[in-house]
Formats: C-alpha cells, sequence, structure tokens
C-alpha cells in the first residue's frame, strides 16, 4: 500500500469513527446509557456552582446507591463541565448541554483511534497492518457504544493507547527526554481515568527501569528521567489525590469514603454491610464464573466475553449469537497465528520486545484478575467495559497474527497479499455495521 493510500484510508476511519459517535451520542436515549445519569451529577454541579464537588454533597450523591463518582478521579467531568459551559453560551437546553458533556467520550474514542494508528506505525513494516490494528480496535461495537456517552471507561482506554505508545517509543531511543514527558503525560492522564487501568501505572515503572538497565544506563541518567516522568504525571494527575486525601483524612483513593458514605445514605438493600456477593455466599470458582446464577441469563464468562464484543444498553441489548460467533472467530484465529507465527521472531527474540511484550500481558492479567477479584469479593458484575484497559494489546496482537500470516505469502504476490492483509478488517466492519444498524441503533435510540 503506497503512503498516499494509506493515508487517505487512515484519516476516513477517523473521520467515520468520529461521525458516528457524535451522531450517536446526539440520539441516545439517557435510559439506555449505563451510569450516566449518575456521572452527570458532577459536570452540572461544575458548571452551577463553579466549584468542584468533594464527593459528599447529596447534589452530586445518588440516592439509591448513597454515594458519589466524585470520590474517585472525574477529570472527564471536569472537561465535559468546560464543553457543557461553552455550550450554554450557545443553547441551555438539556439536550445540547448532555450532547457537550458527552462529547469527553466522543473525543477519547477518537483519541484512541489516533493513538493505535502510531502504535501500528511504530511496530509494523507494512501500512496495512496499521490499518488493520485500527479497524480492530476502533470498529469494535463495544467501544463505539462506550465512545457515545458520558463515562470514564473510553477516556481510560485512551491513556492506555497513550502509555503503550510510548512504552514502544521508549524501547526505541532508551526513552529520550521527548518520551519521558509523553510517558509521563500518559501516567498522569491515567491516574485521573479509571481504576481498572491502574496495571499499566505499574507495567509503566517495571518497562521503564526493565528497559534502561537492559540498555546499560549509568544510574544518574536513570534517576533523572525517572523523576522527569514522575514529575510529569504528578503535575497532570496528583492534585487530585492531594485533595482527596486533606478532605477525606487521607483517603488518597476515595475508597473508604465511597464505602463509609454508602453506609450512611444507600438503600438499606444497597448498604455495603448488606450486599450479598460471591463471596459471602460461600461460592466456588465454578459457581461463580462458570455457572448462571439465579436470575440471570448467562454465566459471568460468556456474559464478560459478549459484553466486550457488544451489549448495549444496561446490557440488555444483545446482539445475535452468530454475531458474537463471528466477532469471536476472528478474533481467536488472529490469536492463535500471532501464537504460532508472530510471538516468537517478533516479540520474544530481542530483548527489548520481550520486555515490552512481558509487560502487556502482565498489564491484561492485572486487569482480568481485578475484576475477578471485585466480581468475587464486592461486587458481581459481568460487564466487558471493565477488561476495556486489554482491548489495545489484544487488537495488536490479532493484528500481528493476521500481519504474518499473509507476509509468507510468495513475493510475486505481494500486492495481493496487501488485500488479504485487509480482508479480516473488511469483514470486521461488515460485521460492525450490521451489530450499529441493526441493533445499537433501534435498541438505545429508537
Amino acid at each position: 500500500m503506497n503512503k498516499k493510500d494509506y493515508y487517505w484510508a487512515k484519516y476516513m476511519l477517523i473521520f467515520g469513527f468520529f461521525c458516528i459517535c457524535f451522531g450517536t451520542s446526539i440520539f441516545l436515549k439517557t435510559e439506555h446509557a449505563p451510569d450516566e445519569a449518575m456521572r452527570m451529577l458532577i459536570p452540572e454541579y461544575i458548571v452551577s456552582h463553579h466549584a468542584l464537588p468533594n464527593g459528599m454533597e447529596e447534589a452530586v450523591r445518588h440516592p439509591l446507591w448513597g454515594f458519589s463518582y466524585a470520590l474517585y478521579p472525574y477529570l472527564t467531568a471536569l472537561i465535559s463541565a468546560v464543553f457543557m459551559g461553552i455550550a450554554s453560551l450557545f443553547n441551555e437546553s438539556a439536550a445540547v448541554l448532555l450532547t457537550a458533556a458527552r462529547l469527553t467520550s466522543v473525543l477519547s474514542g477518537t483519541g484512541t483511534l489516533i493513538v493505535v494508528f502510531l502504535i501500528g506505525e511504530e511496530l509494523f513494516e507494512r501500512r496495512e497492518s496499521a490499518l488493520l490494528g485500527g479497524i480492530f480496535v476502533g470498529f469494535l461495537p463495544q467501544f463505539v457504544f462506550l465512545s457515545c456517552y458520558v463515562n470514564n471507561d473510553s477516556f481510560a482506554v485512551f491513556t492506555v493507547a497513550l502509555i503503550i505508545y510510548f512504552w514502544i517509543r521508549g524501547m526505541k531511543s532508551a526513552f529520550c527526554k521527548k518520551d519521558c514527558i509523553g510517558l509521563g503525560a500518559g501516567c498522569g492522564l491515567c491516574a485521573l481515568s479509571y481504576y481498572n487501568a491502574y496495571a499499566y501505572l505499574l507495567c509503566s515503572i517495571l518497562l521503564f527501569f526493565a528497559l534502561m538497565i537492559h540498555f546499560r544506563k549509568p544510574a544518574k541518567e536513570i534517576f533523572a528521567k525517572a523523576l522527569l516522568v514522575f514529575a510529569i504525571a504528578f503535575l497532570i494527575g496528583g492534585w487530585f489525590f492531594i485533595r482527596n486525601a486533606v478532605i477525606h483524612d487521607g483517603d488518597l483513593l476515595g475508597m473508604r469514603t465511597t464505602k463509609e458514605s454508602a453506609s450512611l445514605y444507600a438503600t438499606e438493600e444497597y448498604k455495603p454491610e448488606n450486599r450479598q456477593t460471591p463471596a459471602s455466599e460461600g461460592w466456588s470458582f465454578k459457581q461463580t464464573y462458570l455457572q448462571t446464577p439465579e436470575g440471570r441469563t448467562s454465566n459471568w464468562l460468556f456474559s464478560t466475553v459478549s459484553s466486550f464484543i457488544g451489549s448495549f444498553s444496561y446490557m440488555t441489548v444483545h446482539l445475535p449469537m452468530v454475531l458474537y460467533l463471528l466477532y469471536g472467530a476472528l478474533m481467536a484465529f488472529g490469536f492463535l497465528l500471532f501464537l504460532f507465527l508472530a510471538m516468537v521472531p517478533h516479540w520474544l527474540r530481542k530483548k527489548p520486545q520481550l520486555l515490552l511484550f512481558v509487560m502487556l500481558l502482565l498489564a491484561c492479567l492485572i486487569t482480568l484478575f481485578m475484576d475477578m477479584y471485585n466480581t468475587y469479593f464486592s461486587d458481581y458484575q459481568s460487564q466487558g467495559r471493565y477488561l476495556m484497559p486489554a482491548l489495545v494489546p489484544l487488537m495488536v496482537w490479532i493484528d500481528d497474527g493476521y500481519s504474518s500470516l499473509t507476509a509468507k505469502l510468495p513475493a510475486e504476490w505481494k500486492r495481493a497479499s496487501c488485500h488479504l492483509t485487509l480482508l479480516p478488517g473488511a469483514v470486521w466492519l461488515v460485521l460492525f455495521l450490521i451489530s450499529y444498524i441493526g441493533f445499537l441503533i433501534p435498541g438505545c435510540c429508537g
């Protein structure tokens, strides 16, 4: 694929993604946007009071659950409040202000797609491989849905993509000053996104020091660059946690205060001490994750996987089983190709690539473990959106699998190999259009 065709296709995909998400955000009904009403209380408070909530005000507290999302990082709410303030200068209708607030998620999803293309350009020699990765990430139905309403998930995926991009650049440059600043910015933004993305903060520390030691950098340089990364991350994200600690007696993350608030203000059924969990019921691993609980239609494993692909509204608008199977088959086949054709030659033979692979894998496993832990001990949730921080690494590996298969074609088939590389992407886009037009739109916007 020549450079001109690549950039034309790339910008058309980015523009198409933005138009789809922005258009959907205008018509998506609030009752089909999970937790949006609760999250909207924060930007509404900021716009009306011109001040930041501390999380204990009744105005931002959910009457049923008894706590507020203002106890957790809410940079997305701050950005939404800015968009709402600008929009209110022209039109103060509730619909316009809601669309303005949703623009944060729309732009986060679009930003993710842009960064994923940059990741592909850094990782792959062939431009069509970079296109394929962007298609897999950007046009996963669940990711599009998350990029259409007020939530922290799409922004969290954006920060993860940003961190991975600077991991790759740092792997090549031994973390030059520019890449240290970029990694610090990514980590600072990630800290203000969603706790299920925090695995990438830990892995950033591990990968940074592992690569610097591998490149045999002097201790003085390692310390100086580590300090630069930390300083940028702290300047961007540290304010919220310091504020939380001051306001809530040292509770940096807000988790203890959230539990105390829920105990005080939640309805009896939803108080933490009254909430039933698999742990309190003494469920086994099989009962929790593989068997279907009473009152539900599927087990934790299937529900999580299917809603990672696409399950809309409050997980009440599903795709047909055949679509889940087709998406799953495309992903599974690509991942198998990666395991057998790409993993060893592309990721395991050179130490920097090996370290990158280990950290990506570790971040994905930690994300999965955190979700499973929360499901067992805190709140039974079988939602694929909690695994969204693993989206970018997973799709990069699947992309590498398909690209490695077509790269093995004979040299005289070079032109055909370009089209064959993009064939899974074309199928993916067809499946997306069926999912979007046939189910997301009528199920959530009708």
